[in-house]
Order: structure tokens, then sequence, then C-alpha cells
């Protein structure tokens, strides 16, 4: 919930500022100003006397914007249009000063979101459809997902969060479905995506906000592409990929970092490469497998080595009690001298 308190956040903050900033950046065109009685002001008169009705301002990128105040403060609505057009982008509903409402609308018009600021905690967050048809409602408090209603493209509802558990549904305005969420006490839990055919895309499990356990992906088809194990955020177990149902290849992770044996096969299963790691660094035999022999490469802890001196100095390092500066040691020679078989 976290990152959902966050996303939200910046994008409250994101949308105010940017149009805050179209005033500020782009050259003024024009100004108006007029009376609440609807008689023309001056500029200085505007400024002199206590501010009292709206301001309009073209902008040279072509959005128009209207600004209304009341004895001096922003009361009513703060628009901003598409540039070039008189469809309004952008609408905040002030009320003497606070801000209690921000709507942002779609190129024709049609309301895309309306953040509806209930108190300074409170908030209800509304999407729509390109037919003006509610995708979402959702409460927050605190910033927080607390009750929640999702909607089918034909109005009926296919999901609720109550008290902060339940379903979440993410539909683009289309109605396609792109994700759906299981939510505990606020917590994201699990999320499953969608390809736009209506075919899974990804499950994902989370545990305290970090990916946990195992993670699939499918193509459009429905097959499984990869599959992945995740411990307190990092790769942690075999991450493998497939095609057509068939292994390619299979890569073991501990704590995030490679560990153990890298194998990869061809789509009929023949194995093709093996690659051993320690700690993300190659370490042992590098081998790929061709039809009539095998070709074998050696490494020590990322280094290029010889067989030979691979041998050499896996022995030593288990005589040597500084084993970080004979690592360093190793990591600085030269290629030449760590690939010598003599």
């Amino acid at each position: 919930m976290k990152a959902l308190k966050m996303c939200f956040c910046l994008l409250s903050l994101v949308a105010i500022t940017a149009c805050s900033k179209k005033d500020k950046n782009d050259g003024v065109v024009s100004k108006q100003f007029v009376h609440k009685y609807g008689f023309d002001m001056t500029e200085n008169e505007w400024e002199s006397r206590e501010k009292d009705g709206q301001s309009i301002s073209v902008l040279e990128n072509g959005v128009a914007v209207k600004h209304s105040y009341e004895d001096g403060v922003l009361h009513g609505e703060t628009s901003y249009t598409f540039p070039n057009s008189s469809l309004v982008e952008k609408v905040f509903v002030y009320e003497q000063g606070v801000l209690i409402k921000e709507i942002t609308n779609d190129e024709n018009g049609i309301p895309l979101q309306e953040n509806a600021f209930e108190s300074e905690n409170r908030k209800r967050v509304t999407t729509w459809d390109k037919a003006g048809v509610p995708i979402s409602i959702e409460d927050y408090i605190d910033n927080n997902l607390v009750n929640a209603t999702y909607f089918k493209p034909n109005n009926e509802s296919e999901a609720t969060i109550q008290n902060g558990s339940g379903i979440r549904i993410k539909r683009s305005r289309n109605g396609e479905m792109q994700y759906k969420d299981i939510i505990e006490n606020g917590i994201l839990k699990n999320r499953t995506t969608f390809h736009p055919n209506g075919q899974i895309k990804s499950k994902t499990s989370y545990n305290s906000f970090m990916l946990e356990g195992e993670q699939t992906v499918y193509g459009e088809d429905g097959k499984l592409i990869m599959k992945t194990n995740w411990k307190d955020g990092n790769l942690d177990g075999s991450k493998s990929t497939f095609v057509n149902g068939n292994k390619i290849s299979e890569i073991p992770y501990s704590n995030g970092m490679k560990n153990g044996i890298e194998r990869h096969w061809d789509t009929n299963g023949r194995l093709l490469e093996e690659i051993h790691w320690i700690n993300d660094k190659r370490h042992g035999s590098h081998r790929v497998y061709k039809e009539n022999d095998t070709e074998i490469k050696w490494f020590y802890k990322g280094k290029a080595v010889s067989l030979k001196r691979f041998d050499e100095f896996s022995y030593r390092e288990k005589l040597i009690a500084d084993k970080e500066n004979f690592a360093s040691i190793i990591e600085n020679m030269s290629d030449e001298e760590a690939l010598r078989e003599d």
C-alpha cells in the first residue's frame, strides 16, 4: 500500500505543479480581467483592488487559462484548455483558496478522472471510460485505499474493497482488463496482469511490499514464458524461460546473485551450455556443447584462467587466511598470466 500511497501523492502533486508551470513558463499572449459583476478591468485595476471575478490568459502554446477569485483568493473553477482548443483539459475547483476537486478530461472533453478532496485527509478518486461510464470509484484516507467499487463496461459492479481488503481491478478506457489485485488490510498481496486479448500476462506475489514467492509470465497464447522465484524483493531460487512450453534456460539465484549452474537448452531439449557461478561471478567451467565437441573455458571468481591456474588458485585459497586480498590479487592479474598453462 505504500506504493499505492506514493503513486497517488505524486500524481496529484505533478498535476497541480504542471498546470501552474504552464502559467509561469509559457509566455502570455493576452490577458483579460473581468469583475464578478461583468465589467472589464485593466491589469492595474485588477491588482490594486481585491481580486473578485476572473482572470483569463492565453499562452503562447495556445492554452487558455481561466482563474476564478472571490475576495482575493481562488474560489470556483480554475481551468486549462487543450492547446488551440476551447475544450478544457484540466479543472481545479477551489473553495475560499482550498482545493476541493480536480478533474482531468480527454481530448474530446469527456472526464478521465476526478479527485474530490472531501477533507484534509480524505479523497475520492473516480475514473471513467471513453463513453463516460465509471471504471472505478476509490476512497482514500491519508492516501491509503480504504473502500472502492470497480465496474464492468456495462456499468455492473465486478469487484469491491471494504475496510482496506478485497479485490482491485484496473481496466483501460476501452474496457480491457489490465490487472487484478488482491489487497489485505491495505497491503497488496497478489497481482495478475492481462494481455489485451484477455489471456493472463503475469502472476506475482508480494510480502511487505516486496516481491515474494513464484512469479510467472505468459504469452498472448497462454503459454508459459518465464518462471522466477523471489525472496524479500530479490531473485532467490531458479529463473527459467520457456518457448512453446519447453524450458530453454535455467539460472539459479541466491539473494539476488547468480549461484550455481546456469543451463541452456534448444527447443528439443538438447543441452547447449553450462556456466558455473558463485556470487554473481563465473567460477569454474563454462561449457558450450556443440554437435561434435565441447568448448570449455575456465574462470576463477570472474577472471578467465587456464584449468591449471584454476586448480592452483583453488588450492592456494584454502591455505590463505586473507581470502579477500587473495581474490583482489587474482582479479588484478594480467590475462596472459591468468591463462598460463605452465
